[in-house]
């Protein structure tokens, strides 16, 4: 493998989130009949508990309108339970039904290597597993660094340090 020269621009580093995205996003729809977004606003509410929808939205990075048509949806089919929020009645808070815990719990532990590998196909193993490895650090490093207040979201999981 050619390492690159120079640095990398930031048309380059949304490419490359772009295409991460688009990788995982196909994983999951090949694994479940829940879509992507569904999966991860599920996953929000598994590992931050019930909250308002703003709220998930803010989590996930989601419009507010997407996350209010997923937990309707999600509602519909018994995995989301809707009440009152104690602090603001007019507010809905949204909490993950418990057979939907099995199916979040799941999802979050899949497997993100399959999806990874089939990426880098012209890559050697010990290439693809040098690539690998230096993903598992980035995600590593962006876990323990504060949260991005600048853009109201903080995609960091519930269970990672910081």
């Amino acid at each position: 493998m050619t390492l690159p020269t120079g640095p990398m621009n930031l048309a380059e580093l949304h490419q490359l989130a772009r295409r991460l995205t688009a990788a995982a996003t196909a994983a999951m729809k090949d694994t479940s009949d829940l879509g992507p977004t569904e999966l991860l606003v599920l996953e929000c509410l598994y590992l931050a508990g019930p909250q308002p929808v703003g709220a998930v939205a803010q989590r996930t990075g989601f419009a507010q309108s997407r996350v209010s048509t997923v937990v309707a949806a999600l509602h519909k089919r018994g995995l989301v339970e809707l009440g009152a929020d104690p602090a603001d009645r007019r507010r809905t808070v949204a909490k993950i039904a418990e057979q939907a815990g099995a199916q979040a719990r799941e999802a979050r532990n899949r497997d993100a290597e399959p999806a990874l590998r089939q990426m880098l196909p012209t890559l050697s193993d010990a290439e693809a597993d040098a690539v690998i490895a230096a993903l598992k650090t980035l995600s590593r490093a962006l876990g323990e660094a504060p949260p991005d207040t600048s853009s109201g979201t903080d995609l960091r999981s519930a269970d990672s340090p910081g």
